[in-house]
């Protein structure tokens, strides 16, 4: 059986830590925001040092996924799932009694792939709950290369933003979509770098593409016009910020900053900061097209992000601010314009 107890947190409609231990399920689920519609977000599998550390991971994460969509202009406010890796996992078994807490929401916790989870992991999670979106739902799409799709919009106008066509990349972490976005950079005549954590997969990304490959270690620091993160977060400090010889920043990887700080040593460097949960929201506009608005497909929507992001680059020049706090403050006036115009609706 698995144990539901529900953690007060400031600032979220609810957080739930789960525990099965004839499976081993260990983790949290955190729903941030629903003032508009349902808490979307993936499910993460990770080697947690800590329960404090996995529970850190989905407060943050999910508060990103509240901004990816106000951002977005969604429907829908932000949450995440989190599931702790360890020998004692029983993968399958976990993921079916993942997917019975989501049903058991009714709703409203809509949810999809993340870091470290498998197309099996999500088809275990699926046949308990009809609310777990993957890539073998019908008519969905891959939603690996609508994430991309949307990285790409962003960097485009981050390029044209610094007055650049061509560019060096330097892509850290080839997974799903890690090499989708670099089969785009590639076919947008890009010059690639690639680093991965695991040697086989960089070297196979580097033989299709033509790429170079970089040591994981070095890949922050390596000479490039653009650096994209696209594996885990928190990889760009203040510290590492001064190693950085990208123009550019920007990738997938959600919480790419490990705080405020790190955005402002960019922005003081001059090296623009495309805000993560602005540019990498394809999977979630195209989980919300497909699921609230039944379209075909989400190029078009995915496509506005080009748009967002040329206006949070000309508001930081104009403001002299970093855009991760021009991003911040723009998703954060908009949830409060969301929250105040529900709470309007309640007082009739």
């Amino acid at each position: 059986m698995t144990e539901l107890k529900d953690i007060q947190v400031e600032g979220y409609e609810r957080v739930i830590r789960f525990r099965n231990d004839s499976n081993g399920l260990r983790g949290f689920l955190a729903l941030h925001d629903m003032t508009t519609g349902p808490a979307c977000g993936g499910i993460r599998l990770w080697r947690y040092a800590s329960e404090e550390a996995a529970l850190r991971d989905a407060l943050r994460l999910s508060r990103a996924m509240t901004y990816k969509a106000v951002t977005a202009e969604l429907p829908s406010g932000g949450g995440k799932a989190v599931v702790m890796l360890h020998a004692g996992l029983r993968r399958r078994e976990a993921f079916e009694s993942l997917g019975e807490i989501v049903d058991s929401l009714r709703g409203k916790f809509l949810t999809g792939p993340d870091v470290g989870v498998t197309e099996d992991d999500l088809a275990a999670a699926a046949s308990k709950s009809r609310y777990v979106i993957h890539e073998t739902t019908p008519g969905v799409g891959d939603l690996s290369h609508y994430t991309a799709l949307g990285v790409w919009h962003g960097l485009r106008a981050c390029l044209e933003f610094a007055g650049m066509s061509k560019a060096r990349v330097a892509v850290q972490g080839v997974g799903s979509v890690g090499i989708a976005l670099a089969r785009i950079l590639r076919e947008q005549g890009m010059e690639l770098a690639v680093a991965d954590i695991k040697p086989a997969r960089a070297e196979e990304a580097a033989g299709e593409l033509g790429a170079e490959v970089i040591a994981p270690e070095e890949i922050l620091s390596a000479p490039c016009d653009v650096l994209a993160p696209c594996a885990l977060g928190e990889v760009v400090t203040a510290e590492t910020a001064e190693k950085i010889q990208a123009r550019i920043v920007c990738g997938s990887a959600n919480n790419i900053l490990a705080d405020d700080e790190a955005g402002d040593a960019l922005a003081q460097r001059g090296i623009l900061f495309a805000p993560d949960y602005l540019v990498n929201a394809g999977a979630l506009i195209r989980g919300v097209d497909y699921g609230v608005h039944k379209r075909p497909d989400s190029f078009a929507s995915i496509a506005r992000i080009y748009d967002r992001m040329r206006n949070v680059l000309q508001l930081a020049r104009g403001r002299g601010l970093s855009t991760a706090r021009v991003a911040d403050e723009l998703a954060e006036g908009e949830l409060q314009k969301r929250r105040a115009r529900r709470a309007q609706s309640l007082r009739g």
